[in-house]
């Protein structure tokens, strides 16, 4: 992994700043443990690292697995950095490298087909504040090069326009894979590479810090009770959270909130033993996951409660589907699972006119899953995305 940092000498600095008995320090502390829940060492030192970073104006790398919560480290130090500006995301993933160029740089009216009045890129948005740029290196070479002209003259261009535009923001950028490597492969930029990983910090998978299962499903049960109103979340016995804590979670935090939501859906407000949660645990024992078992909408489709959503009303809901075994009929619960996933991706799809994105939201999904969905539907076949979208 791409560590340019001596961690030794950075706590080193960072115990001198505590020792300064900083109130700035203490309240970063203090916002970072309710930010990032946990308290093993590892998310400690994750914390750590953050709030040594913040206030120096250096680029941060964020690297770890999808779901682990990298956009939070960037928020951390968005806050941390006493920048008076705007936080602002990108997923370099999500977006087609054709419109990447123009959600990034902005443009000028009459720049391309449709571009009928000009518009701000998030580099300017994100002046005097910070860029998070999520999934850097699934970002084109071609883009790469324009991204290290901005770093390099702190100025940018708009499409379509000859004029440079002085920008000032802190930029931070999130990669699950081993960046260093695609460097090495010439599939990212080396130059680049060395101006956005000054400071690199590694976010552990949950499977590295079980010891905080416990902690995380309370900071997340207060989350869904917030969110959600009609979503009453579980508890769990002991047994079942020292159950829970044997799993390797491919999914990381992600896919533990996805399945606090289940089951949170199924035994509304119960608190669950080992007995009723062990079903629900997708391929347990041989301690791997599916992207199928992961990614079903089952888990992610209450994330928008909508008067269009069908899971509004739970138990009448749950009801209503128990006569599927009215006749003693086997029931495939995978096709059956894709069947709903399929109608309710056709349902955002037209409710949002093709947008991905927005249909994303809508299904409390990310863009590039919903993609993979669609690809896997055959959905892009019966034209139902945008056209700005047919091509991702």
């Amino acid at each position: 992994m791409f560590w340019p940092t001596n961690q030794n000498d950075a706590k080193t600095v960072l115990h001198k700043i505590h020792v300064k008995g900083s109130t700035d320090f203490m309240a970063g502390s203090k916002f970072l443990e309710n930010l990032i829940a946990g308290s093993s060492e590892k998310i400690q030192d994750v914390r750590k690292h953050i709030e040594l970073a913040a206030p120096f104006p250096v680029s941060v790398m964020a690297v770890g697995p999808t779901g682990s919560g990298k956009e939070l480290i960037a928020k951390g130090i968005h806050k941390l950095s006493g920048r008076s500006g705007k936080f602002i995301a990108v997923n370099s993933a999500a977006i087609p490298a054709e419109l990447l160029e123009a959600e990034l740089f902005g443009y000028e009216k009459g720049a391309f087909t449709g571009a009928d009045k000009g518009r701000k890129g998030k580099v300017e948005d994100a002046g005097g504040g910070t860029l998070f740029l999520d999934e850097i290196g699934d970002m084109p070479l071609s883009l790469q090069a324009k991204l290290l002209r901005v770093l390099e003259t702190k100025t940018v261009q708009k499409i379509g326009s000859e004029k440079s535009i002085p920008v000032d923001f802190r930029l931070v950028c999130a990669t699950h894979t081993d960046i260093g490597e695609m460097a090495r492969r010439g599939e990212f930029r080396a130059d680049l590479l060395y101006r956005i990983a000054v400071y690199t910090i590694a976010n552990p998978p949950l499977a590295e810090r079980v010891e905080d299962i416990e902690e995380l499903i309370t900071v997340l049960s207060m989350r869904l009770k917030k969110t959600e109103k009609k979503i009453l979340p579980v508890s769990f016995e002991p047994d079942a959270i020292a159950f829970l804590q044997q799993y390797d979670w491919p999914g990381n935090i992600r896919e533990l909130a996805n399945f606090l939501q289940k089951c949170s859906v199924l035994y509304s407000g119960e608190r669950l033993g080992i007995q009723k949660i062990e079903p629900l645990m997708p391929n347990f024992h041989d301690g791997v996951s599916t992207v199928k078992d992961q990614a079903t909408f089952w888990d992610g489709a209450l994330q928008d409660q909508s008067p269009s959503t069908p899971f509004l009303d739970t138990k009448q809901t749950l009801l209503e589907q128990s006569r599927f075994f009215a006749a003693d009929q086997p029931l495939n619960l995978h096709e059956f699972l894709a069947d709903v996933e399929e109608n309710l991706i056709v349902a955002a799809l037209n409710e949002t006119e093709g947008n991905v994105e927005k249909a994303a939201g809508k299904l409390g999904i990310e863009p590039d899953m919903l993609m993979q969905k669609i690809k896997q539907f055959s959905l892009a076949e019966k034209e139902l995305l945008a056209p700005s979208d047919r091509l991702l």
